[in-house]
């Protein structure tokens, strides 16, 4: 059985670009505007896992949205969380399905775009990722500095800063 993976960590912070301009310092990552909420950044290690930090604006929470993950204000935070996290497990796509189902949980199958992965919100609160074995290949991809930072000029259609450390 291969070992389950952390792929990224979300946390919500009072000065999101400040937090993830000094964590990108201190991993010797690299930083970019992350477009999920305004103010958002993600600090990218550049390594062969993916791993990453998703830092959110410290007044917003993840929520279940209609089809997948959505942000909500600090309103929904008694219900919800800014914090989640994504992990690549050795289990089915069903096996999680039927699980999430057993317990009550939201679980769903989301196309992020440039990846997919399943949705299991744990308590109809938290957040996890999972990716499968078949999912995880395209995850890894996307999250190279450069595949990101040229996803991320091709969303927004105009130049995106690399911001390097180290």
């Amino acid at each position: 059985m291969e070992a389950p993976m952390l792929h990224h960590i979300s946390f919500p912070a009072s000065d999101p670009y400040r937090v993830a301009r000094v964590l990108a310092e201190l991993t010797n990552g690299q930083y970019f505007e992350f477009p999920i909420t305004p103010g958002a950044y993600m600090v990218n290690f550049g390594d062969d896992h993916g791993s990453a930090l998703e830092i959110i604006p410290a007044d917003r929470v993840w929520i279940p949205g209609a089809d997948e993950v959505d942000v909500g204000t600090e309103e929904t935070a008694l219900r919800c969380s800014g914090f989640h996290v994504a992990i690549s497990v050795s289990v089915s796509r069903e096996h999680i399905e039927e699980v999430g189902v057993r317990e009550g949980w939201l679980v769903r199958a989301c196309d992020r775009g440039p990846f997919q992965l399943i949705e299991l919100w744990v308590e109809n609160r938290f957040m996890i990722e999972m990716l499968t074995r078949e999912m995880t290949p395209a995850y890894l991809s996307f999250m190279k500095p450069e595949t990101y930072g040229a996803w991320l000029h091709e969303m927004q259609g105009s130049d995106v800063a690399l911001h390097a450390h180290g």
